[in-house]
């Protein structure tokens, strides 16, 4: 195993460096000359010029909300857009990507898979199943540059069809989304594939749960990459099986700041830090023109930020997503979606499951019936997990941990994201 050292992070220590203060200040400029509204933005702060991380504003779904998502662009003529799930205001969002944009996102891809790939013969099939948004866009053409006989499936049909084609291209290489691939696990005709290497992207995706992945399919553990991104971003960090990390790409600068740091928060949304290191994940990237990336707030609470010395180069890394600021479970306190996938991943390996809020915590998981044992190891390991909440319960300030067995059909996830923030009703 390579050498690893690693330095905990509250904020990027590199960006102070005089190499990287003047690309940053050069990157603030440029997007400040797309977008008047960050302009005026830097201009009011008297950040206008500066290349000091800490002088740049954090910008926000509010900012982002009022200037870009729903706003026209004609100053950018040959953007192509990409629509994600709506705004506060009903809308849905649109990010914009330039070529140049779009051809940066696919190098970073494929350097990424065509390095965890590099033992799959060039020729063999690969496989997209990754339902809408750009990663899906992106993909056949990432595969096909990597020079593999590529095939995307359409999102809108129905989960036997998806296994039909599986079985019947058999893919060494599958892309795909952990609540897709729990899904296509439990269709009936079952899925009849070998892959050699399968990459996820889009959900929790814990050790627990890629181990479980490997063991179904004959494979190692490091054979499951889990690939962490935004349309926002696009390539963001991935997993590595040597140091247990998730490593950044080279293109972002990443930086921690304590919730309480940001604003709009309620004390509702709150993720308190575990350490040094974590908290409200921030994004620079120096590969996105047509997206203010500059400090983005991505609404993720990240655990263990550092610096590390992995391979002969400097990388950044952190250990695990906690989950979403203002989307995170509360059974009275806050659990974390890392933690309950987890868990569900130990206890009911390669189910689909979500979780509600209807007067409490509402795990309903796709199962026949759920025995008092797995009942028991659920509540013992999120009593393990979550003390505070262990505590409240133990107090009978709120309820057990409840966990219901449905039908494949009875999840209001729909086929691709799992939701760990529903509310009933």
């Amino acid at each position: 195993m390579p050498h690893i050292t690693a330095t905990a992070l509250r904020a990027p220590a590199p960006a102070q460096a005089p190499a990287r203060a003047a690309e940053l200040a050069a990157l603030a400029a440029g997007h400040a000359q797309r977008f008047p509204w960050y302009r005026d933005l830097l201009l009011r702060r008297g950040a206008l010029g500066s290349g000091d991380s800490s002088d740049l504003p954090l910008v926000g779904t509010g900012l982002l909300g009022a200037h870009y998502y729903t706003a026209e662009h004609p100053q950018l003529p040959d953007a192509s857009a990409y629509l994600t799930s709506g705004t506060s205001g009903g809308q849905r969002k649109r990010i914009l990507y330039s070529p140049a944009d779009d051809d940066a996102y696919v190098a970073q891809r494929r350097a990424l898979f065509g390095e965890f790939t590099q033992d799959v013969p060039r020729g063999a099939v690969a496989v997209a199943d990754l339902g809408t948004g750009h990663a899906a866009a992106s993909a056949r053409r990432v595969f096909l540059e990597l020079g593999f006989e590529a095939h995307d499936i359409d999102f809108t049909r129905p989960v036997d069809e998806h296994v039909k084609k599986l079985n019947a291209w058999q893919p060494q290489v599958f892309f795909t989304m952990p609540m897709i691939l729990d899904r296509l696990l439990q269709a009936s005709p079952g899925l009849d594939i070998r892959p050699r290497k399968i990459m996820v992207v889009g959900d929790v995706a814990p050790p627990a749960w890629r181990a479980h992945v490997a063991e179904r399919f004959g494979l190692r553990p490091g054979d499951v990459l889990d690939v962490f991104g935004s349309i926002e971003i696009g390539a963001i960090a991935y997993s590595c099986a040597d140091t247990g990390l998730y490593h950044f790409h080279d293109h972002i600068l990443p930086e921690v700041l304590p919730p309480e740091d940001l604003p709009g928060l309620t004390e509702h949304d709150r993720v308190p830090s575990r350490r040094e290191g974590s908290g409200a994940l921030l994004l620079t990237s120096f590969a996105r023109s047509y997206f203010p990336a500059v400090r983005y707030v991505t609404g993720d609470a990240v655990t263990g930020l550092r610096r590390l010395r992995h391979a002969g180069r400097e990388v950044f890394a952190f250990e695990r997503i906690d989950g979403r600021l203002a989307g995170d479970l509360k059974h009275g306190e806050r659990i974390s979606n890392h933690d309950l996938t987890q868990i569900m991943a130990e206890v009911f390996p390669g189910r689909p499951f979500e979780a509600a809020d209807d007067d409490g915590l509402v795990i309903r998981v796709v199962a026949d019936t759920i025995g008092d044992g797995q009942l028991a190891a659920v509540r013992t390991a999120i009593d393990r997990q979550a003390p505070d909440v262990a505590q409240m319960i133990a107090s009978g300030l709120v309820g057990p941990v409840r966990v219901r067995a449905v039908p494949p059909d009875g999840l209001r996830s729909g086929h691709a994201k799992r939701r760990l923030d529903l509310k009933e009703g």
